[in-house]
C-alpha cells in the first residue's frame, strides 16, 4: 500500500477528476455525519425538555409543604435549611436543564449548517460529469480513498465526542463517588467517629416535622418503623381483579420485596434483578411512572452477583427518603441516592454482603446520617457492622463492628427519655446504638435462628420477636449488658418469624409465616387471644385506628378488629400474589404486589 504524504493529500489539481471524486466522497461523508449528529441532539434535546417539565422542579409540593410549615413555626432554623437545601437543587436541576437545552441549540444550529453547506457542495458537484478522456490516467485510488477515510473519521470522532459530553450533561449522572475501603463483607472500626453536623431535628430523628408527619411515610413501616397509620379512615374491602376500590394500579418494571414509600405526591419503589438495579418514582394521583434511575456499582473490580434465596432477591430492602433525597440499597451492596428531581446525587458501594438468603435489611435516617445495618456471615468470613454515611455526599461518618452474624430484620429509631436510640435485632443480640456516634448503649442477649422480624417501640417498651428463642419486651434505659436487668417480660407465644409485629400501646399482635395470630398485652405480655388464619404471611402487619391488616403471600388481606377479642370486619384480594407491607397515606392504602403497584381507596 502506497505511504500517504501531505502532497498526495492537497496536490489534487493536476489531477481535477481525481479532485472531483474526492470533495464528493467527502461532502456526501460529512453530510451524513451531520446529519446523524443533529438528530442525536435533537432527540437528546426533546428528552432533556419532556425530564424538565415532568418533574416541575420549580413547583415542587414538598417545597410548598414546608413553607407551610414555616409559617407555623417562623422561627425554626432547621425548617429554613430544609428549604434553602430543596431551592437550590430544584432550582439547579431547573436552570441546567435551561442551559443544557441552549447549549444543544447551538450544536443543532452547527449540526444543519454543515449539513446543508455539504448539501450545497453535493449539489455543484452533481452539475457536471466529466469525461474521462479529458484527463491523464487516474492516479492510484487508495490513496484518496484513504484520504477520504481520514477527513471523514477525524470530523465523525469531533461530531460524536461533542454530542456524548452533551448527552451526559443531559442525563445529570455525573456524580461524585466514593468506594468504602472495607473488606469485602464487612468494615473496620474507625478510631473516633467524624463530627457531623446536624442539619435539622425531628420526630424519632427522621427529619419529619409535625405537620409532616400525617402526610408521608417515609421509611419500612412508616416514620416511626412501627406499621402504625396516622389516620384512621382507610378503605376494608376491595378486589385487584374486578377493580372494585383499586383507584390505580400500575406494573413494576423489575421485581423486588421491598415495600413503597411516600413523600408528598411521589411514591418511590425499587426493583432489580441480577443484572440490574433501578429505583422508580410514580404519581400518587394517577399511578403514572414519573420516571425510573438504573443504580450503576461503582466498583472498580468486577462484581459478581450474589446468590440470594427466591424469597428475598435482589431488592428485599425498603428505600428511605428525607423529602430531597431517596437513598436506596440492594443485594450486591450498593447504596444510591437520588433527588425527586431524578438525578443521582452519589453511589457507595459497601462490598458483596454475605448472607445465605440475601441481604434484605431497610435503612434508616438520623438527622444528614444514612445508618445502614450491614450484618454477614461470620462463618464465611464476612464481619457485620453498622454504617453511617452523609446524606448530602455518601462518604462514611463512622462505622461500628457488630457482634453478630447475618439477620434480615431493619433497624428502628426510638425516641426515648435519654434521648435517640437506633435499634437492631439479630440472631445473637438485640443492641441500641446511639445514632449520631455509633455507640453501643445496651444490649440484651438471645438465642436466635435465621432472625427476620423487626423491632417496635410501644408502651415504653423495645418489643422484638427472635424466631426460634422468645419475644423480649425491654426497657430501653439501660447501660452495657441488660440482659438480666432490663427485660421487662418474655413470651413463648406468637413467636413470629418473618413479619414484624405492630401494637396500639396496649396490645401487640404477632402472625408467623403459617397463619398462628397472637395477641399479647404491652404491658405484661400475656396472652390476650390466639387464632388461626388462612393463608401465609411473610409481608408485617398494619395497624389504623381499632383495624389490624394482614396482607397473605396469596394477595388475600384480612382486615380484623385489634381488640380484646378476636374479631373479623371484613376481607380483600389484590388479585396477584403479595409479601408487601401496607402503606398507609391520606386515606389510602398502597401495596406492593408480585407484579404491580396497587393504590387502594374509597370505602
Amino acid at each position: 500500500m502506497p505511504v500517504l504524504s501531505l502532497d498526495h493529500m492537497l496536490n489534487t489539481t493536476n489531477n481535477p477528476i481525481s479532485a472531483s471524486r474526492l470533495w464528493y466522497r467527502l461532502s456526501y461523508a460529512l453530510a451524513g455525519v451531520a446529519c446523524a449528529f443533529s438528530l442525536i441532539v435533537g432527540i437528546l434535546m426533546v428528552a432533556n425538555l419532556l425530564t424538565v417539565r415532568t418533574a416541575s422542579p420549580l413547583n415542587l409540593p414538598e417545597l410548598a409543604q414546608l413553607q407551610v410549615s414555616l409559617k407555623a413555626n417562623p422561627a425554626d432554623d432547621a425548617v429554613k435549611d430544609k428549604i434553602r437545601d430543596l431551592d437550590a437543587i430544584a432550582r439547579g436541576f431547573y436552570f441546567g436543564g435551561m442551559s443544557s437545552l441552549h447549549t444543544g441549540t447551538l450544536l443543532l444550529l452547527g449540526g444543519i449548517v454543515v449539513t446543508l453547506i455539504n448539501f450545497k457542495v453535493l449539489t455543484h458537484l452533481r452539475r457536471r460529469q466529466p469525461d474521462p478522456r479529458e484527463f491523464p490516467p487516474l492516479p492510484d485510488p487508495t490513496v484518496s480513498s484513504t484520504t477520504a477515510r481520514w477527513v471523514t473519521g477525524g470530523t465523525a470522532i469531533v461530531l460524536v465526542v461533542g454530542s456524548l459530553t452533551y448527552g451526559l450533561r443531559l442525563s445529570g449522572t455525573l456524580r461524585p463517588t466514593e468506594k468504602l475501603d472495607f473488606p469485602q463483607g464487612g468494615a473496620k472500626r474507625l478510631a473516633e467517629p467524624q463530627p457531623i453536623r446536624a442539619l435539622e431535628t425531628g420526630i424519632n430523628g427522621l427529619g419529619l416535622f409535625e405537620s409532616e408527619a400525617a402526610t408521608n411515610w417515609p421509611c419500612f413501616r412508616g416514620r416511626s418503623g412501627s406499621g402504625v397509620a396516622s389516620t384512621t379512615s382507610l378503605p376494608f374491602a376491595w378486589d385487584g381483579s374486578s377493580g372494585r376500590g383499586i383507584l390505580w394500579k400500575t406494573p413494576i418494571p423489575l421485581p423486588g420485596m421491598s415495600s413503597p414509600v411516600v413523600w408528598g405526591n411521589k411514591v418511590f419503589l425499587t426493583g432489580a434483578s441480577a443484572e440490574k438495579r433501578e429505583v422508580y418514582c410514580y404519581d400518587i394521583a394517577t399511578g403514572t411512572l414519573l420516571w425510573q434511575m438504573g443504580v450503576t456499582s461503582t466498583s472498580t473490580v468486577a462484581k459478581v452477583s450474589p446468590e440470594v434465596n427466591q424469597d428475598t432477591g435482589y431488592a428485599a430492602s425498603t428505600p428511605v427518603t428525607d423529602g430531597i433525597f431517596v437513598y436506596s440499597i440492594f443485594a450486591n451492596g450498593d447504596v444510591a441516592a437520588i433527588d425527586h428531581c431524578s438525578l443521582i446525587r452519589w453511589t457507595i458501594d459497601l462490598g458483596l454482603p454475605i448472607n445465605r438468603y440475601g441481604y434484605a435489611s431497610s435503612l434508616a435516617i438520623y438527622k444528614n446520617l444514612v445508618l445502614v445495618q450491614f450484618d454477614n456471615q461470620s462463618d464465611k468470613g464476612g464481619v457485620s457492622q453498622l454504617i453511617a454515611l452523609d446524606t448530602k455526599t455518601g462518604k462514611r461518618v463512622w462505622a461500628t463492628l457488630r457482634p453478630v452474624a447475618d439477620a434480615w430484620p431493619s433497624p428502628v429509631l426510638i425516641q426515648t427519655d435519654k434521648g435517640p436510640q437506633l435499634i437492631t435485632a439479630a440472631n445473637e443480640w438485640i443492641i441500641a446504638y446511639n445514632p449520631e456516634t455509633g455507640t453501643e448503649l445496651w444490649k440484651v442477649k438471645v438465642s436466635g435462628s435465621d432472625s427476620s422480624a423487626s423491632p417496635i417501640f410501644a408502651g415504653g417498651l423495645v418489643m422484638v420477636s427472635v424466631a426460634g428463642d422468645k419475644i423480649y419486651a425491654i426497657r430501653p434505659d439501660g447501660h452495657g449488658d441488660v440482659t438480666t436487668t432490663h427485660v421487662a417480660w418474655k413470651s413463648d407465644s406468637g413467636i413470629s418469624d418473618v413479619a414484624s409485629p405492630v401494637s396500639n400501646g396496649e396490645l401487640a399482635f404477632f402472625v408467623t409465616t403459617s397463619g398462628a395470630l397472637t395477641s399479647l398485652e404491652v404491658a405484661s405480655g400475656k396472652v390476650v387471644w390466639e387464632q388461626s388464619v388462612e393463608g401465609e404471611f411473610y409481608a408485617s402487619p398494619g395497624l389504623s385506628g381499632n383495624r389490624l391488616y394482614l396482607v397473605a403471600r396469596s394477595g388475600q388481606v384480612f382486615i380484623l378488629k385489634a381488640g380484646r377479642q378476636y374479631e373479623e370486619i371484613g376481607k380483600a384480594n389484590l388479585g396477584e400474589p403479595s409479601d408487601g407491607s401496607p402503606v398507609f397515606i391520606n386515606g389510602k392504602i398502597l401495596i406492593r404486589g408480585s407484579k404491580n403497584l396497587f393504590c387502594i381507596g374509597g370505602s
